[in-house]
């Protein structure tokens, strides 16, 4: 029998709502899974950290360049 040992960090999510407010040493953005975001959420998203060199953003296959910013009308009525 032989044993192999992975290296595994701690890690967490939150949404952005809860992220307001903190500062993190890096972050990741997933844009593919959910490309809902409210007004200003991706600002949000975005500014929670000191340097942009460590802001990692997982975003869809179709266009890469650009992501949603859907307003749902029925919400705000």
């Amino acid at each position: 029998m032989q044993r192999h040992q992975f290296p595994v960090r701690s890690a967490f999510a939150m949404t952005v709502h809860k992220s307001q407010g903190q500062t993190f040493e890096s972050v990741g953005v997933d844009l593919k899974s959910s490309p809902v975001f409210m007004h200003g959420m991706l600002y949000v998203a975005f500014s929670r950290i000191k340097r942009p060199t460590t802001l990692k953003v997982h975003l869809p296959n179709e266009n890469p360049r650009h992501t949603r910013n859907i307003v749902w009308k029925e919400v705000l009525v």
